[in-house]
């Protein structure tokens, strides 16, 4: 039966939602310490993203494109600029988890068919929305192609599991970690794809034996990647969905800049995924009130917008 509730989410959350990473000494937690529940989880970030800048503020330091189109993420990572990142879960994948996945089982349901979505993060950096959602029992695996940015991630989770042989298609690398304190095959795992989203075939998921997903969250991934790009990222993204599948897109439109973040307005986003996705807006906000800086950058406008995505059935 499945559940209209979430559940209370584990202790470790706590800490793995101000990105601290853990010791190997200290993998299990104090039981002790306040279990954070997802009502206060979820005040705490609208409460942040009230307060300040929704998690773009790193893109004002981008450098022009290399010949990599990696190049200027790991020149971030290793400068530390990586303040795109939210200290909580993100608001609008909390306002529209339900949008996103529907109905799901409880976590702890005994039935060995109640299992909860698998869920992509393209481009994913060491966002906490991966963990928040992978200890509540969904099954979440990033894709991110900075080394350090996985590191981060996973170690932000649990202890990473050294896989024998490696888990590996070409270039790209299947990592995983387990979340501390926990023992057994029912543990929450984390996975993530190390190496460049573009290169993630449908035949390169299988060889590192993914499924197709039931949902995604791109909040950060489209507007990231160069203009020139974008088709090869929707094709990618189409080909990693089951059949309706859904797609929580979160875009940004504004004035003042060329990117990153790149605007891409509702025409551009029906554009480019109507041939395989069903496209519904869900909001639009102005961010000029809570995220100033823009102004600096020449901007006289910065909305940010959202969309839910429901992938075609095949035929």
């Amino acid at each position: 039966k499945a559940s209209r509730q979430e559940e209370p989410l584990p202790p470790v959350l706590v800490q793995r939602s101000l990105l601290l990473p853990l010791r190997p000494t200290s993998r299990a937690w104090n039981g002790s310490r306040t279990a954070m529940s997802l009502p206060r989880l979820r005040a705490a970030s609208c409460a942040a993203a009230a307060a300040a800048a929704i998690g773009y503020g790193a893109y004002t330091l981008s450098a022009a494109p290399g010949p990599d189109r990696l190049e200027r993420w790991h020149a971030k990572w290793a400068s530390k600029q990586t303040r795109w990142h939210l200290q909580q879960e993100h608001p609008l994948l909390v306002r529209y988890r339900a949008d996103l996945f529907g109905p799901q089982p409880r976590h702890d349901s005994p039935s060995p068919k109640a299992t909860r979505s698998n869920v992509l993060f393209p481009l994913c950096g060491a966002s906490v929305d991966l963990a928040a959602l992978a200890l509540r029992g969904y099954r979440v695996v990033g894709v991110e192609g900075v080394e350090a940015a996985v590191d981060a991630l996973l170690e932000t989770f649990g202890d990473e599991v050294e896989q024998a042989p490696p888990s590996v298609s070409g270039s790209l690398r299947l990592r995983t970690a387990v979340a501390p304190g926990e023992a057994g095959s029912d543990a929450p795992v984390l996975r993530a794809v190390e190496g460049d989203f573009l290169h993630l075939s449908p035949s390169a998921a299988d060889a590192l034996g993914l499924p197709r997903f039931d949902a995604a969250f791109d909040r950060g991934a489209l507007v990231a990647v160069l203009p020139e790009d974008r088709e090869a990222y929707v094709a990618t993204l189409a080909g990693l969905m089951a059949p309706e599948g859904r797609v929580l897109l979160v875009t940004v439109e504004h004035d003042g800049f060329a990117g990153p973040p790149y605007e891409v307005r509702e025409a551009d986003v029906r554009e480019l995924f109507s041939p395989a996705f069903a496209v519904r807006p869900l909001q639009r906000e102005d961010r000029m009130g809570a995220e100033p800086h823009w102004r600096e950058r020449g901007c006289t406008r910065f909305e940010e917008a959202a969309y839910l995505l429901t992938r075609h059935r095949a035929g």
